[in-house]
Protein backbone atom coordinates (compact mmCIF):
# COMPACT_ATOMS: atom_id res chain seq x y z
CA UNK A 1 0.00 0.00 0.00
CA UNK A 2 1.27 3.90 0.41
CA UNK A 3 4.45 4.38 1.16
CA UNK A 4 4.11 7.80 1.98
CA UNK A 5 2.70 9.23 5.34
CA UNK A 6 -0.15 11.58 5.41
CA UNK A 7 1.16 15.43 5.29
CA UNK A 8 -1.20 18.39 6.36
CA UNK A 9 -0.23 21.76 5.61
CA UNK A 10 -1.77 25.09 6.44
CA UNK A 11 -3.11 27.02 4.22
CA UNK A 12 -2.59 30.86 3.99
CA UNK A 13 -6.57 31.28 4.09
CA UNK A 14 -6.42 29.20 7.88
CA UNK A 15 -7.76 25.89 5.99
CA UNK A 16 -5.70 22.64 6.47
CA UNK A 17 -4.80 20.83 3.28
CA UNK A 18 -4.46 17.00 4.46
CA UNK A 19 -2.62 14.45 1.80
CA UNK A 20 -2.61 10.95 1.59
CA UNK A 21 -0.75 8.56 -0.54
CA UNK A 22 -3.00 5.88 -1.24
CA UNK A 23 -1.03 4.17 -4.05
CA UNK A 24 -1.02 0.62 -4.30
CA UNK A 25 0.52 -2.50 -6.23
CA UNK A 26 -1.87 -3.69 -9.12
CA UNK A 27 0.04 -6.59 -10.60
CA UNK A 28 3.55 -8.02 -9.83
CA UNK A 29 5.40 -4.88 -10.91
CA UNK A 30 2.85 -2.37 -11.43
CA UNK A 31 0.99 0.68 -9.57
CA UNK A 32 -1.74 2.75 -9.33
CA UNK A 33 0.06 5.76 -7.72
CA UNK A 34 -2.41 7.51 -6.23
CA UNK A 35 -2.83 11.07 -3.73
CA UNK A 36 -6.07 11.76 -2.18
CA UNK A 37 -6.35 15.36 -1.00
CA UNK A 38 -9.07 16.69 1.88
CA UNK A 39 -9.75 20.15 2.82
CA UNK A 40 -12.39 20.58 5.74
CA UNK A 41 -14.53 23.71 5.55
CA UNK A 42 -16.13 24.87 8.00
CA UNK A 43 -19.37 26.44 7.49
CA UNK A 44 -19.00 29.51 8.90
CA UNK A 45 -20.44 33.00 8.22
CA UNK A 46 -16.35 34.49 8.34
CA UNK A 47 -15.77 32.80 4.89
CA UNK A 48 -18.43 35.46 3.62
CA UNK A 49 -16.97 39.00 4.45
CA UNK A 50 -15.93 39.63 0.82
CA UNK A 51 -19.03 37.16 -0.32
CA UNK A 52 -21.45 38.74 1.69
CA UNK A 53 -24.53 36.10 2.62
CA UNK A 54 -27.20 37.49 4.40
CA UNK A 55 -28.20 35.64 7.87
CA UNK A 56 -31.44 34.18 6.44
CA UNK A 57 -29.60 32.50 3.26
CA UNK A 58 -26.48 31.74 5.57
CA UNK A 59 -28.82 29.62 8.22
CA UNK A 60 -30.46 28.03 5.03
CA UNK A 61 -26.78 27.08 4.45
CA UNK A 62 -26.18 25.69 7.48
CA UNK A 63 -29.19 23.53 8.21
CA UNK A 64 -28.51 21.86 4.70
CA UNK A 65 -24.85 21.40 4.81
CA UNK A 66 -24.45 20.41 8.33
CA UNK A 67 -20.90 21.94 10.84
CA UNK A 68 -18.49 21.32 7.25
CA UNK A 69 -17.60 20.35 3.67
CA UNK A 70 -15.21 18.80 2.89
CA UNK A 71 -13.57 19.33 -0.65
CA UNK A 72 -12.33 15.64 -2.14
CA UNK A 73 -9.60 15.22 -4.83
CA UNK A 74 -7.80 12.08 -6.33
CA UNK A 75 -4.62 12.51 -8.39
CA UNK A 76 -3.84 9.38 -9.83
CA UNK A 77 -1.78 7.26 -12.00
CA UNK A 78 -2.32 3.79 -13.20
CA UNK A 79 0.25 0.75 -14.46
CA UNK A 80 3.47 2.76 -13.20
CA UNK A 81 6.32 0.05 -13.28
CA UNK A 82 8.03 -0.34 -9.68
CA UNK A 83 10.87 1.97 -11.23
CA UNK A 84 8.98 4.97 -11.85
CA UNK A 85 6.51 5.14 -8.87
CA UNK A 86 8.82 7.64 -6.91
CA UNK A 87 8.89 10.34 -9.26
CA UNK A 88 5.75 9.87 -10.38
CA UNK A 89 4.47 9.53 -6.58
CA UNK A 90 6.92 12.84 -6.46
CA UNK A 91 5.16 14.48 -9.15
CA UNK A 92 1.53 13.71 -8.00
CA UNK A 93 2.51 15.36 -4.62
CA UNK A 94 3.98 18.12 -5.52
CA UNK A 95 1.15 19.12 -8.38
CA UNK A 96 -1.16 18.51 -5.27
CA UNK A 97 0.99 20.72 -3.04
CA UNK A 98 0.91 23.53 -5.66
CA UNK A 99 -2.75 23.11 -6.36
CA UNK A 100 -3.03 23.44 -2.75
CA UNK A 101 -0.72 26.71 -2.25
CA UNK A 102 -2.30 28.55 -5.24
CA UNK A 103 -6.01 27.85 -5.67
CA UNK A 104 -7.22 26.11 -2.23
CA UNK A 105 -5.26 29.17 -0.19
CA UNK A 106 -7.04 31.51 -1.79
CA UNK A 107 -9.63 33.62 0.65
CA UNK A 108 -12.43 33.26 -1.56
CA UNK A 109 -12.17 29.05 -1.78
CA UNK A 110 -14.29 28.49 1.27
CA UNK A 111 -17.25 30.46 0.34
CA UNK A 112 -17.28 29.77 -3.24
CA UNK A 113 -16.70 25.89 -2.33
CA UNK A 114 -19.37 25.97 0.12
CA UNK A 115 -21.76 27.81 -1.92
CA UNK A 116 -21.35 25.55 -4.96
CA UNK A 117 -22.10 22.55 -2.51
CA UNK A 118 -25.12 24.13 -1.43
CA UNK A 119 -26.07 24.72 -5.50
CA UNK A 120 -25.48 21.16 -5.50
CA UNK A 121 -27.31 20.38 -2.52
CA UNK A 122 -30.77 22.33 -3.80
CA UNK A 123 -30.36 20.88 -7.14
CA UNK A 124 -30.89 17.37 -6.35
CA UNK A 125 -33.59 17.82 -3.72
Amino acid sequence: MSTRPPSSFLLKNGLTLLCVDQSKKIAADRWSVCVKIDVTIPVEKKWFDNNPVDDENFRQIKVALGEAVVFQKKIERHFISDGNKAQILKEIWDNAMDMGMKYLSRDDFAAKYILKVFGDHQGSH
